[in-house]
């Protein structure tokens, strides 16, 4: 069995779950009214497409959908539930010591970190 704790622990925070309630701004995450109007379809045609009133597509857009109500919408727009969703960049969760060749280790917190490492190494190496 493993360890909640420790598993947290080796996760990224960015994808580790709080056990409290989370407030999302769902309507700010959403991509239905982008993709409507490229699309050119108006909510309200929309809504009648997939079969549900437009004051449930509305709410639902602005509260806490259901699963089915996104499965319907993502149908209905011919793309997947996550297509539904603005697309977040992660960025890589570094934090670590490198060694090279036995010198004293370097923290390395960063992209850029590891990055001025490679390079010098590169000119270590140039010479």
């Amino acid at each position: 069995m493993l360890d909640y704790e420790l598993v947290v622990n080796l996760l990224p925070k960015s994808i580790v779950m709080s056990k409290q309630k989370t407030t999302i701004d769902i309507e700010n995450e959403l991509r239905v009214k982008e993709l409507l109007a490229e699309r050119k379809i108006l909510m309200k045609d929309f809504a009648d497409m997939i079969g549900i009133k437009r004051e449930t597509l509305t709410r639902s857009l602005k509260g806490n959908p259901q699963y089915s109500t996104l499965k319907a919408i993502a149908d209905g727009l011919g793309v997947s539930v996550p297509d539904l969703f603005k697309p977040h960049t992660v960025t890589p969760l570094i934090n670590g010591f490198v060694s090279v060749n036995g010198d004293a280790p370097i923290h390395v917190g960063s992209v850029a970190d590891l990055k001025k490492i490679l390079a010098d190494l590169e000119k270590v190496n140039a010479i």
